[in-house]
C-alpha cells in the first residue's frame, strides 16, 4: 500500500494552524470576547506570516503567536469558564 508523504514547509503549517485559529475564534465569538480576539489576531498573523520573507525574526514571532492563546486559555481557565 502506498502512503503517498505530504511535503510542507514550516510556513504552510503556519498557515494551516492560522487558518484553523481564525476558525475557532469564529465559533467561540459569542461565548467569549477576549478568547475570539486573541485567536483571532493570532490567527490572521499566522496567515499574513506567509507573505513575510523568510527570517529567523518572523519565525520566532510565528511560533511565539502560535502558543499565546493556548497559554491565554490555560492562565485565563476559570474566567473563560463563566
Amino acid at each position: 500500500m502506498f502512503i503517498p508523504m505530504i511535503d510542507l514547509s514550516v510556513k504552510e503549517i503556519y498557515t494551516i494552524v492560522g487558518l484553523l485559529m481564525l476558525i475557532l475564534a469564529v465559533f467561540t465569538y459569542s461565548h467569549n470576547k477576549k478568547l475570539t480576539l486573541v485567536f483571532g489576531i493570532s490567527g490572521a498573523y499566522l496567515v499574513l506570516n506567509y507573505f513575510l520573507p523568510k527570517n529567523l525574526f518572523f519565525d520566532i514571532v510565528s511560533f511565539v503567536v502560535l502558543i499565546t492563546p493556548f497559554v491565554y486559555a490555560r492562565v485565563y481557565k476559570k474566567s473563560l469558564l463563566d
